[in-house]
């Protein structure tokens, strides 16, 4: 298939991966089998021109799906270090739209009133309203079309790598925004230890579809007429230093794949597991690599 984002043809496979052995992941974690989402195998591949890593085909998850990880205490997390570092660029003032909000966690960081958050999820749309803030069960490409050039920040976190059809996802957001507004985006990044995880099902489909670097975010500046910033890469966050240690340890073993699932893996894991929390004692934080997310904060022109 051509590449999501900029539509060519010019595309690199770099990994196959096999349906049933994802399927198995998947359901070691949720216990529920996945294999009516997961019907095929997945290609994992790399546009050419704009460098976007993508999931071919682009399986995304269902309601059923997202239900199945809330049992996981980390998910939904109402402090992030990207909240802190985001309203550094938001003003008191400024009309704020939040898509992909969830129950409108962010909105309690913020000292504007003037905010509304998107969300496919009625549920999230409930909790939030009980704390006054405003969530509305609509999709960005609708929502822009009647609220155009009217946020001064448009703002997602954790979304648009879930998004099967990044390219509208994307106008969306900057015909929303004004000009001179801030488009904020946070979303784990391919340019930190993540790209090297093997068997890191929740950078997969159906959760992840898209991975992105920094040479992909100077596309997007590009394509839809836009300044970065800032691009910022957090650090190694606290409770991903095990996972991280882990997977460097993995890598200097043996070359990585996405989906590993032999034998041999599974010795690999037993060693670094051991021997990570020796190396965890004496790691100190300026000697941490860039961490899960990157947010880049760009301006409409």
């Amino acid at each position: 298939m051509n590449c999501p984002l900029c539509k060519t043809n010019e595309i690199t496979t770099i990994e196959k991966i096999n349906k049933s052995e994802l399927v198995k992941l998947y359901k070691k974690m949720t216990n529920v089998d996945f294999s009516y989402l997961i019907n095929q195998d997945i290609d994992f591949c790399e546009c050419k021109n704009c460098k976007l890593r993508y999931y071919a085909p682009l399986i995304t998850g269902d309601e059923k799906f997202y239900n199945s990880l809330q049992h996981i205490d980390w998910y939904y997390m109402d402090e992030k270090e990207e909240y802190h570092y985001a309203k550094k660029y938001i003003k008191n003032t400024d009309c704020v739209l939040e898509v992909g909000s969830g129950k409108g966690a962010f909105a309690k960081h913020l000292s504007t009133k003037d905010y509304v958050g998107l969300d496919f999820s009625e549920n999230a749309k409930k909790m939030a309203a009980e704390n006054g803030v405003i969530i509305e069960n609509e999709m960005i490409q609708d929502y822009a079309q009647k609220h155009k050039e009217q946020f001064d920040i448009v703002i997602s976190f954790q979304v648009l790598e879930h998004v099967s059809d990044p390219e509208s996802f994307l106008n969306a957001k900057v015909e929303a925004l004004k000009v001179g507004g801030k488009l904020i985006i946070a979303v784990p990044s391919e340019d930190s230890f993540l790209k090297y995880v093997e068997n890191g099902i929740l950078n997969m489909p159906p959760h992840h579809v898209t991975r992105w670097s920094d040479k992909t975010f100077e596309y997007i500046a590009s394509k839809y007429n836009l300044d970065i910033i800032e691009i910022y890469h957090e650090k190694v966050q606290d409770i991903h230093k095990s996972w991280y240690l882990n997977t460097l340890i993995s890598n200097s073993l043996h070359q990585n794949k996405i989906l590993n699932t032999s034998f041999y893996k599974k010795i690999i894991n037993k060693f670094s597991y051991i021997f990570s929390k020796v190396l965890l004692k004496g790691l100190e934080d300026e000697m941490l690599p860039n961490g899960h997310t990157v947010l880049v904060i760009f301006e409409k022109k």
